[in-house]
């Protein structure tokens, strides 16, 4: 399905991300957004409820019943897909920066780029963990610890996604990402790359909306 719309010189984003696929939001709010540098709308994106966040946290829970009991060679392929999608789309990611964050490309480029280099950087860390740590009698095993929620800022939102959600992926985890609504460019650009990936559905759910249904997850 088409997930981005544009009419005219606005884009709009009426899905969320959820189980693997694009969905309808079953929240009805619309928020503008609006480019620092001329202050045009440029985009308007229709955000969650706590029903999209109630389903996006029972899809991860699912996800990770198979996901948390993955091996690290497993993750560290599904990390590396995600590299290269994401690599694959890095000229966009920084454009949808640029404007909605305002920055110009030398400034965004590298941002983006470390974003995405994320994914390699974990990857590394998950060969050199040591998952079993033994002293005297004692010894601790690493294990995922379930469902993440992970909440990230407006001002370099492809950046914080890639950064959290690597560490998460690395560490067993299916995720639950609260971006922020005035990036939604920046997410659905990454999160299409991702979903090309054919790793994304294993253990990432996304979706926008305001910031009271980020209490939502913590109750879950």
């Amino acid at each position: 399905m088409t997930t981005l719309k544009q009419t005219g010189t606005v884009k709009t984003i009426t899905t969320h991300y959820i189980d693997g696929a694009f969905v309808p939001s079953h929240g009805r709010e619309v928020m503008d957004i609006i480019r620092p540098t001329d202050a045009q709308l440029i985009a308007q994106v229709t955000l969650g409820d706590e029903e999209d966040t109630r389903r996006a946290i029972a899809a991860a829970k699912r996800a990770f019943a198979s996901y948390g009991t993955s091996k690290p060679e497993e993750r560290a392929e599904i990390l590396r897909r995600l590299h290269k999608a994401a690599s694959a789309r890095l000229d966009d990611l920084t454009a949808a920066m640029v404007e909605e964050y305002g920055g110009i490309v030398q400034f965004a480029g590298p941002i983006v780029q470390s974003g995405v280099n994320a994914f390699l950087a974990a990857e590394k860390a998950l060969r050199e963990m040591p998952w079993t740590r033994s002293w005297d009698k004692t010894t601790v095993t690493l294990e995922p610890v379930g469902v993440a929620g992970l909440i990230t800022a407006w001002n370099a939102n492809a950046l914080f996604i890639c950064l959290k959600l690597a560490s998460a992926i690395a560490a067993g985890c299916t995720v639950v990402i609260k971006p922020s609504e005035m990036s939604s460019l920046q997410t659905r650009v990454l999160v299409e790359a991702l979903q090309r990936g054919k790793a994304a559905k294993r253990c990432l759910e996304r979706r926008y909306g305001p910031r009271q249904y980020g209490r939502r997850r913590t109750r879950a």
